[in-house]
């Protein structure tokens, strides 16, 4: 935009120069004519009173020329002046306007600045955040691993208690009779019974289920077979026979293979 102004101010300005050229012609014209006029009517035979009404009408156009010629360099100045006071104003409207631009720019500046500062703290929170949290994960997953079968001993001491109860019923005499014998045996069969069904209550409370073939076909899923037991009348080939070891289930997978004997064909 301020290219096209000086653009436009120099072309005025020659505009002008030429227009002040010509006026400069035409008063030099002007005032040989009137000139040439003069010498004319003066060396004819004409009368002192042609003569001077010669000279009155050259005198007239010296005047109507130098007052034209004036007029040219007037406008001509006034123009420049105009031009110049124009430019001015261009040039200071063009600083003010730079100005603002500077300072806008540097606003917007500023404000993203805060904003990389502000982004980048909250970056290096959340680092340090996820990074205590996966310290505090990896604690816990060890306690988990390490304490995973803590309820399940617990429940298991009194079954390890009822057991040494029911030892210590049993006193070791040499000199005892049979009879006193037999009471101390039975006595102690009734313990350890005792502990068997106890046991059995803590297992199946942690989903410990023990189970027992006999008698159903065999599968190779729940059963490890260790013999053959000779086909005999009323059983079917392919079923379990006998039972060395019983299986055991923790919620429907298999822990331990009952050890069984099979029925060969």
């Amino acid at each position: 935009m301020t290219t096209l102004r000086s653009m436009l101010r120099a072309g005025r300005r020659i505009g002008l120069a030429r227009h002040a050229a010509v006026t400069r012609g035409a008063y030099h014209g002007v005032t040989s004519v009137p000139a040439a006029a003069a010498r004319g009517l003066a060396s004819s035979a004409a009368g002192p009173a042609a003569v001077r009404s010669a000279r009155s009408r050259v005198a007239s156009f010296e005047a109507f020329a130098r007052s034209g010629a004036a007029s040219s360099r007037a406008f001509s100045a006034e123009g420049e002046n105009k031009d110049d006071a124009e430019e001015d104003a261009d040039d200071g409207e063009g600083t003010d306007e730079g100005d603002e631009e500077t300072e806008k720019l540097r606003a917007e500046l500023s404000e993203r600045d805060a904003q990389v500062k502000d982004l980048n703290d909250k970056l290096l929170r959340t680092l340090a955040d996820m990074e205590n949290l996966r310290e505090r994960t990896r604690r816990q997953a060890e306690a988990a691993e390490k304490f995973a079968i803590q309820g399940f001993c617990k429940d298991l001491l009194d079954v390890a208690d009822n057991l040494g109860r029911a030892v210590s019923t049993v006193e070791v005499d040499e000199d005892a009779d049979a009879t006193k014998t037999v009471v101390t045996l039975k006595s102690l069969r009734e313990g350890v019974l005792m502990v068997e069904k106890q046991l059995a209550s803590t297992l199946a409370k942690h989903g410990v289920e023990k189970y027992d073939p006999t008698g159903e076909p065999f599968d190779a899923n729940d059963h490890m077979a260790l013999f053959n037991v000779p086909l005999v009348e009323g059983a079917e080939a392919g079923t379990v026979a006998a039972v060395t070891k019983a299986g055991y289930r923790l919620h429907d997978r298999v822990i331990r293979a009952a050890e069984v004997g099979v029925y060969q064909a």
